[in-house]
C-alpha cells in the first residue's frame, strides 16, 4: 500500500506536468526520489537523494522535472517556456523548496486556475479569505527568463512530504 502511494504520486507527476512555449519543442522527463537524512562522520546532519524501494507516510520526496530544448531554434522570448506541475494529492508541498535557475516561480492554491507569489495566494474559508498555507498549494509554475539554446538542458524541482 505504501509503495502504491509512491507509484501513484510518480504517475500523477509524469502524467500531468505540462510545458507551454511559443516556438520550438521542449521535452520533459520526471523523476521522484526519496530524501534520506544521515549524520556524517563530523556529526553533521546531511541529506542525499535515493531511489526509494518503499516509502511511508512522513517520508520526504524530491520531484525533479528535467527539460531539454530539442528544437533547432533558440527559444528567446522571456516567459515563452512555462512548466506547470500539479502537486500530487498524496503529498504536502514543503515551503520554499521549489527551485529552478533562471525561472520565476509562482504557485496556485485553487487547482491551477490562478497563480501568484505566496503572499498573494488566498483561500476561501467559512470566515472569509486568508492567505494559503504551503500545504494548501495545488500547483507550481516555473517561467523561464533566459533564452534556451538548441540542445540546452536543465531541471526544476520541489520537495514534498508523503501524507
Amino acid at each position: 500500500m505504501k509503495t502504491m502511494r509512491l507509484l501513484c504520486a510518480m504517475l500523477m507527476l509524469s502524467a500531468t506536468t505540462s510545458v507551454a512555449l511559443a516556438d520550438g519543442e521542449i521535452a520533459l522527463r520526471n523523476q521522484v526520489q526519496k530524501v534520506e537524512y544521515f549524520t556524517n562522520e563530523d556529526g553533521v546532519t546531511e541529506s542525499r537523494l535515493i531511489e526509494p524501494a518503499s516509502v511511508v507516510p512522513g517520508d520526504e520526496l524530491r520531484y525533479t522535472i528535467f527539460f531539454e530544448n530539442q528544437s533547432e531554434d533558440v527559444v528567446v522570448d522571456e516567459g515563452s517556456v512555462v512548466i506547470t506541475n500539479p502537486i500530487p494529492t498524496q503529498v504536502v508541498y514543503l515551503e520554499d523548496s521549489a527551485n529552478g535557475s533562471g525561472t520565476t516561480i509562482t504557485y496556485s492554491a485553487d487547482g491551477g486556475e490562478t497563480f501568484g507569489e505566496p503572499d498573494d495566494l488566498v483561500v476561501e474559508t467559512a470566515d472569509g479569505e486568508r492567505l494559503a498555507e504551503p500545504e494548501e498549494y495545488t500547483h507550481i509554475r516555473w517561467v523561464f527568463e533566459p533564452a534556451l539554446e538548441p540542445g540546452e538542458q536543465g531541471s526544476v524541482f520541489f520537495r514534498a512530504r508523503l501524507r
